[in-house]
């Protein structure tokens, strides 16, 4: 069968099933740097499975998770793109830019650029079974690539100490504003507002693009914003590792903010 008539028949299956924690092959880092300035990337993939091979797709989108790959316009190539992965081995993947070919756009020269690594397996067919008649589960296992372009301004460590937070009262209804001046993503694992030593949760967005602005909804807040307002949230390194960060410099207004 097409591999990659699979990933478009099992497009709302996948979305169920790609976690890492349950894919067959698993990446070697939860995302990918690509610097502007070298020639190629590579990431590794292990089949975790004992005994089984599994047949593999890898692809790069550029945020439509729901396209198949055969629709999918990015400036960069991926090798191999299918391959068969034996139980325990292990596979790199070379993953190059390129805009030298003319014929993708050149990507912005001032600001990280995300896009998303995907890696699709499906188990073989057991001897002697119909294809038709078996159950196969595939997975899917999507990482973020950003693309950073050289003498960026700033350093990536400092973007998370750079955000902006302003709190906004209105009534019974809070948000807590965010924005990111800087020219690099900040990913965040949690977000919350401690109030005279209690935490609010928000409901936080996975990431902040540069120079982009968003609006966390915070759960409740039963209290008037006072001094001790401050926020308390968590970022992804460019390892994957979480870190901890604390934000006492938080603008806090009344009415809301149009």
């Amino acid at each position: 069968m097409n591999i990659s008539y699979m990933v478009r028949a099992a497009a709302c299956l996948v979305c169920f099933l790609s976690a890492p924690a349950q894919a067959d092959i698993m990446i070697a880092s939860t995302r990918a740097i690509y610097p502007a300035q070298d020639r190629e990337i590579t990431v590794k993939l292990t089949n975790t499975q004992k005994t089984s091979p599994r047949l593999v797709q890898t692809w790069i989108d550029d945020g439509g998770a729901d396209k198949p790959p055969e629709q999918i316009d990015v400036p960069f190539a991926i090798t191999p793109p299918i391959f068969r992965m034996d139980a325990g081995k292990s596979q790199s993947l070379r993953i190059v830019y390129t805009k030298e070919d003319g014929l993708h756009k050149t990507l912005p020269a001032d600001k990280e650029s995300v896009f998303w690594l995907n890696v699709f397996s499906v188990p073989p067919t057991e001897k002697g079974a119909e294809e038709e008649s078996g159950v196969r589960f595939a997975f899917r296992t999507r990482i973020k690539l950003f693309f950073r372009p050289e003498n960026l301004p700033g350093r990536v460590e400092d973007s998370a100490r750079n955000l902006q937070w302003t709190l906004m009262k209105d009534g019974a209804d809070a948000t807590l504003e965010v924005h990111n001046p800087g020219a690099y993503h900040v990913s965040f694992a949690s977000v919350a507002v401690a109030l005279d030593g209690k935490e609010i949760a928000t409901e936080s967005k996975q990431m902040l693009a540069p120079g982009a602005t968003e609006r966390l909804v915070l759960k409740s807040l039963s209290a008037a914003p006072g001094a001790k307002t401050e926020v308390r949230f968590e970022t992804i390194d460019d390892l994957g590792y979480t870190v901890p960060h604390t934000a006492k410099d938080v603008v806090m207004t009344a009415g809301g903010r149009d």
